[in-house]
């Protein structure tokens, strides 16, 4: 059913954004509205060939949505599929209700998303890239009639094929486009004293580097996360190091001549590091891009050639922006500081926490602020917030209050 349309329903703008840029890459039309009011009106007015309808949504339950819709002659025979956080009894909850016919687990991979639709729709999804990407167009520029201050700053190469403002173009559209036409090239994203570079073979990222961000984003954090290496021989190897004269080699070629470290371990902590630098970059609503075509790449992205796929990085980075908006509600500060409530602690019993709860809880201790903690652990800032959020939620830990003025 080549052009079939989806009609996506879901509160969540990055659920609709992610669910609309995979189906429409895979020739699918889109539509979207993002209550269940707002959904049944745009059905009526278009009955489409399949809903994609989010299981809670602010005005309608989805059990209650799909009730009108089987009650509707128009909307009756129109199939239904449920997009559910883990834990929720689908298949018994809908049990009965004719038009729901599949669901999907939220966070779904592109891939998973696009076979339950096209085996829905009997058809075989199409692909969307053409045999031969087209060259970005030279003339194409996305900048604003009225950019904004910070759009100055960062200046765009004149030989850049594609450049602009990030208060106007989102990056995630940047990196669909780019994979769309299966680029070669390196994208350079610029936010403030920090700049992100994206370094593409043939639509896919193949190495990334960054200037300017925190120290979570280094080589080394990452190798330590994956155990490769401990903190002290870590700590140990900097220093070293930093004390050496001349030019040196990579953190990464100095590990693996020194017998600490295997090429493959080295691979496998640098897919890491290129993902949590495009991810942070998701996070960017301002500033500058530019990219510039390659027929060769550096030879640093050339031995990294990492190949990482923009769909499941723009699946898990709006994932991971989503739940950033829940956890700074809570958490805006990493200067805060957060004490255990022991009683809470006890009664619940550390072992029902994950490993990685264990660990941020091991230093709630009254003194460590949040930077501590991520520092302490050797994890990320968004793995450790996400950690203290939860244990915050629990009320298995709380705000240090200073003391009062009398």
């Amino acid at each position: 059913m080549p052009g079939a349309t989806v009609l996506v329903i879901d509160d969540s703008p990055t659920i609709l954004k992610l669910v609309q840029l995979v189906l429409t890459k895979s020739g699918y039309h889109v539509a979207a509205a993002s209550s269940g009011e707002a959904g049944l009106l745009a059905a009526r007015e278009e009955p489409p060939s399949l809903i994609l309808l989010d299981h809670v949504l602010p005005d309608f339950s989805a059990y209650d949505l799909c009730g009108a819709m089987s009650a509707d002659t128009v909307l009756s025979g129109i199939p239904v599929i449920i997009m559910a956080a883990p834990g929720h009894e689908i298949e018994e909850g809908f049990r009965g209700v004719g038009n729901v016919v599949d669901y999907v687990t939220k966070p779904f991979s592109p891939e998973a998303l696009l076979t339950v639709v096209g085996h829905r729709l009997e058809q075989k999804p199409a692909t969307g890239a053409a045999d031969a990407a087209p060259a970005v167009n030279p003339a194409l520029s996305l900048v604003p009639s009225a950019p904004a201050p910070e759009s100055t700053a960062h200046p765009a190469p004149a030989d850049a094929a594609l450049s602009g403002n990030l208060a106007v173009i989102s990056i995630a559209d940047i990196l669909a486009l780019l994979a769309d036409q299966g680029q070669t090239g390196v994208l350079t994203l610029a936010h403030g004293s920090t700049r992100l570079e994206a370094h593409f073979k043939d639509g896919r990222v193949a190495f990334a580097t960054a200037i300017g961000v925190a120290e979570e984003f280094l080589l080394g954090r990452f190798l330590v996360e994956a155990k490769q290496l401990t903190p002290a021989v870590l700590a140990t190897v900097i220093d070293e190091r930093s004390k050496a004269t001349g030019r040196r080699a990579l953190l990464g070629a100095d590990l693996i001549t020194r017998g600490l470290l295997t090429a493959d371990g080295l691979n496998k902590a640098m897919v890491q590091q290129i993902a949590a630098l495009v991810y942070e970059g998701l996070r960017w609503d301002s500033g500058r891009f530019w990219f510039l075509p390659q027929k060769d790449l550096s030879d640093a992205a050339e031995e990294a050639s990492a190949g990482l796929a923009i769909d499941s990085l723009l699946m898990e980075g709006f994932r991971r922006v989503d739940e950033w908006r829940l956890i700074e509600r809570e958490i805006r500060d990493f200067e805060l500081v957060f004490v255990r409530n022991d009683y809470k602690v006890d009664g619940f019993g550390v072992g029902k926490l994950t490993r990685d709860e264990q660990a941020v809880l091991e230093f709630v201790n009254g003194k460590n602020t949040v930077k501590d903690i991520i520092y302490l652990t050797n994890m990320g800032s968004f793995d450790v917030t996400k950690m203290l959020y939860r244990l915050l939620r629990t009320k298995l830990i709380r705000r240090r209050v200073g003391p009062m003025a009398v």
